[in-house]
């Protein structure tokens, strides 16, 4: 019956969206071309070639550098804050993730210059110990979110999206006749007390192009509402360089070196003190922490425009790219205990915790035109990923380690995913260019190896050698050239997460153990739909989606019983929660997502966004956590020739989708207010002030699955802040 209705209620929407398109149909005779600009947008994620926006049948949000600077960008984490339908959970020198349509963590494939980004670690597969993305924002030139499943392009974690990084170049700063350009930046950040200075510089000569982009940032934590945050000490650098050979006209070779380093020093040891912090006789006199991140990636690209019988365009790279994230916590505690016996000691802690990650790959894409009807796309990717995470212990008495220590221990073995894929797709034009049908299809084989190590019976963990077929159908009709309406079905699919399903993990000293996952674990898989329109009508621009997306096998650790346990500090017995990852019944997700702009005038717009979302688990009714409530926001702009101003409010919801036992979330409305100024032609300055009216509010994607009787006040996002940027360009 929910089936049933889920279609109904697809059928309804899908009727409102073909009523609303027989009022696009007319004809646009006011559109100027300055007011279309976000149509005419070229993006890369859509079919792996550039392509404008308009022309794509599915939905994309797009932040371009302008949008950057425009919104006084300085952390991953503020890249969609003004996008409803993206979420960016974490902060500044914390474990960051990507949510698409209430589906994040490693279900978010993250690709930048072509290259796989890292994925992330933590409990439950949600990257709450490493993040995502460990990357400068002063460094992009466009970010792509393309939402829902992208498998049949993209291959094995493309389940719900893919996020899609696109760095600087020297031509993006080279005019016509310019052999030298570039500019310089000074930014401040009152939210984390952040400074930054950077530069770029953009050389052409003969026929080389080099460009040089270097930044530093130093800073403290983002804090909440009430300043209640540990205190950290942030610091990081970043330095890219891109060299282009242009053979002829057509063809090029470029090289990308990209090194990011970020080190985070705090005052408190939680990891290592969160069982002895509150003990009786255990007063902790010294503790604290530190952090470092570091990413390196290389590629080497040549690409062809020539053409052969084979291709107009192709792209072949190769690439590597190193994550390493290396965390430090010291502690001295001074005990006076007894627990069934005395214990009187000075110890010192320490814990290093170090997670690594290598990935090498060969990608290739390339496409041709057939006739006026048929343009195929074809690719072929091979990529292989090391990953380790690796815990140290030591515990010492007057420079004596205690017996057991040290000690090392692997969270997982160190395990190889291989990976490769080809894919193939038609962009078939009809009735004149107006009618784009694209069928896709991907084939893919992946081979997952613990290379040969035991669980803790003795028994060898499962190598997973599988393969995997995934579709995609788009469809897009052109009513003119300022107005659309699309349909798309996609399937995307996920690997079991390597660090989840080789854990054997027993923490029953803090309550629980996780055992060791089956041998018949199933890759993830979903099936994603959506119908949508965009446009230009006289003074409005819009765009409008529905979608319906179904994840089957999915996976997460799940409770599946209890057992006794003796302390041995205590001897106390106790029941220990047990845990194990495997696949559960299906999820699903459904919403809808609106933008409108009106321009009034050749200088001001007023806009709206909106995003809503619905999702659950299809055998228990309970909510999925990482859904988000009604939300979006309503702005006004401003643009003269030499300034612009913007006034934003943002909004969400009640969320009272939430389980028995987990917190609702108050609804919220905050104004923030942008300025931009050309001070002369070659000085700018960007100017935000966040949350002007200071409330305290809190983001449901940072709260959720909290207990119902929690306090909220330490998620609580930021009071009022400023934030500015100041640009020399030459």
């Amino acid at each position: 019956m929910k089936t049933i209705d889920n279609i109904k209620a697809i059928k309804k929407s899908a009727l409102a969206l073909a009523i609303a398109a027989s009022f696009i149909a007319l004809p646009n005779a006011y559109a100027e071309e300055d007011n279309v600009e976000d149509l005419e947008t070229i993006v890369i994620s859509a079919s792996r070639t550039e392509k404008q926006l308009k022309d794509v049948a599915g939905s994309i949000s797009v932040v371009t550098a302008e949008d950057l600077e425009n919104h006084v960008v300085s952390d991953m984490s503020q890249l969609f804050k003004y996008d409803p339908s993206v979420q960016v959970s974490g902060s500044v020198g914390g474990a960051q993730n990507f949510t698409v349509r209430g589906m994040g963590g490693d279900r978010v494939l993250m690709i930048k210059d072509g290259m796989r980004m890292n994925e992330g670690y933590g409990a439950n597969g949600l990257n709450d110990i490493v993040g995502r993305g460990f990357i400068e924002t002063d460094t992009l030139k466009q970010v792509e979110v393309a939402k829902g499943a992208a498998s049949s392009l993209y291959g094995s974690d493309a389940l719900a999206g893919i996020v899609v990084f696109t760095t600087k170049d020297a031509s993006d700063f080279l005019s016509d006749g310019e052999s030298f350009a570039g500019n310089v930046k000074l930014g401040y950040n009152s939210d984390g007390k952040q400074g930054n200075i950077g530069a770029t510089l953009a050389l052409e000569t003969g026929s080389f192009e080099h460009l040089l982009n270097i930044n530093v940032r130093d800073g403290e934590e983002q804090q909440n509402y009430y300043n209640t945050k540990p205190a950290l000490d942030i610091a990081s650098t970043s330095v890219l360089f891109k060299s282009k050979f242009n053979i002829n006209n057509d063809d090029y070779l470029s090289f990308i070196a990209d090194v990011w380093q970020q080190d985070v020093d705090g005052l408190v040891a939680n990891g290592l003190l969160s069982f002895f912090r509150n003990l009786p006789g255990y007063d902790i006199q010294k503790e604290n922490s530190s952090g470092e991140k570091d990413n390196q990636s290389f590629q080497l690209q040549y690409h062809n425009e020539s053409g052969t019988a084979f291709y107009d365009i192709a792209n072949v790279s190769v690439y590597s790219n190193s994550t390493e994230q290396k965390d430090v916590e010291y502690a001295q505690i001074d005990i006076d205990a007894n627990f069934g016996f005395p214990l009187v000691e000075l110890r010192d802690m320490w814990k290093t915790a170090i997670y690594e990650q290598d990935t090498i790959g060969l990608l290739s894409n390339a496409s041709i035109k057939l006739n006026d009807i048929h343009t195929i796309g074809y690719g072929l990717d091979i990529e292989k990923s090391t990953s380790t995470r690796t815990v140290d212990k030591l515990y010492s008495v007057e420079g004596t380690p205690k017996r057991g220590y040290p000690k090392s221990t692997d969270k997982f073995p160190e395990t190889e995913v291989f990976r490769a894929g080809a894919f193939i797709n038609d962009e078939i034009s009809l009735l004149e260019g107006k009618l784009l049908v694209t069928p896709g299809a991907r084939f893919d084989t992946y081979e997952m190896d613990p290379k040969g190590v035991t669980k803790e019976d003795g028994s060898a963990y499962k190598s997973y050698d599988e393969s995997q077929v995934s579709l995609n159908l788009g469809m897009l009709y052109k009513f003119n050239d300022m107005a659309v309406i699309f349909a798309q079905y996609g399937q995307g699919f996920k690997v079991p997460a390597y660090d989840l399903a080789y854990i054997d993990h027993d923490n029953s000293l803090y309550g629980y153990k996780i055992l060791p996952a089956d041998d018949d674990l199933a890759p993830e898989e979903s099936d994603s739909i959506e119908f949508g329109l965009r446009g230009h009508q006289g003074n409005l621009i819009y765009n409008a989606a529905i979608f319906y997306s179904q994840y089957d096998n999915f996976l997460e650790t799940a409770f599946v019983g209890t057992e006794k346990y003796i302390s041995p500090y205590t001897g106390q017995e106790s029941d220990v929660n047990l845990f194990q990852y495997k696949n559960i019944d299906a999820v699903t997700i459904k919403g809808a997502e609106l933008g409108l702009e009106y321009l009034v005038g050749d200088n001001m717009s007023v806009y709206v966004n909106a995003a809503y979302q619905d999702g659950t688990d299809d055998e228990t009714g309970e909510y999925i956590q990482s859904i988000n409530p009604l939300s979006g926001n309503i702005g006004v702009n401003y643009e003269s020739e030499r300034w612009s101003t913007e006034l934003i409010v943002n909004w969400a919801d009640k969320m009272d989708k939430v389980n028995d036992g987990n917190a609702e979330i108050s609804g919220y409305g905050s104004v923030d207010w942008l300025v931009n100024m050309d001070i002369t032609d070659d000085l700018k300055i960007n100017f935000s002030v966040t949350n002007i009216l200071d409330k305290e509010y809190a983001q449901y994607s940072n709260v959720a699955g909290h207990a119902e009787d929690s306090s909220l006040d330490f998620s609580t996002e930021s009071g009022r802040e400023f934030a500015a940027i100041l640009k020399y360009s030459f």
